[in-house]
């Protein structure tokens, strides 16, 4: 599916960048230039298409599914909730905080309402039947266990470190959360 994808957006990218070229050098008259844009437009619906097709089916759920998770947890919240959570986390390596992070409670992926919803709620719906929520599941304990090791090095007075592990593993885990979290929340908006 990947590499369908990437196909399909260089030629749309490849088709835009003539068609200007084409237009800058007056090769394209109104009639070329209204079919060369419909086609353009064709080729992206496609893509777009594509994409979301991609999306539903990596979490697979029913209309009747999606409005159980719906009623369960609000994925944006659950977004702003990490954010906050990380710029904290940043603050605190930073010397810029007062709050104190817990490295017992840092460590447990199941205390934040993602990782409750995660470990309860998800986890007796779906089980290990969804690859979407399964991959999230691993996101989610990988950023907790990430978290956990800056706090420890920061406990130690290691903040070199505790900066390496921040700008490394922590930031990955964290942006495939996100990504995967923004994933779900499109898949629960999308009919």
């Amino acid at each position: 599916m990947k590499n369908i994808s990437l196909i399909i957006n260089l030629v749309i990218v490849i088709g835009i960048g003539i068609e200007l070229v084409l237009i800058l050098f007056g090769k394209l008259n109104a009639d070329q230039l209204l079919i060369s844009s419909a086609l353009s437009g064709l080729v992206i619906l496609i893509s777009v298409k594509l994409l979301k097709d991609a999306l539903i089916k990596l979490f697979g759920l029913t209309e009747d599914q999606k409005e159980v998770i719906k009623n369960e947890i609000n994925v944006m919240d659950e977004i702003e909730a990490h954010v906050a959570w990380k710029v904290g986390l940043q603050n605190y390596l930073d010397g810029k905080s007062t709050g104190e992070f817990k490295l017992d409670k840092i460590m447990r992926d199941d205390q934040c309402g993602l990782g409750k919803w995660l470990n309860g709620p998800a986890q007796a719906y779906f089980g290990a039947n969804n690859k979407g929520i399964e991959k999230l599941s691993e996101q989610h304990s990988r950023l907790h266990t990430a978290a956990g090791f800056v706090v420890k090095k920061i406990q130690d007075n290691d903040l070199v470190a505790a900066k390496k592990v921040m700008d490394g593993e922590f930031r990955m885990a964290f942006h495939d959360v996100i990504r995967t979290l923004n994933v779900l929340n499109t898949v629960l908006t999308t009919k």
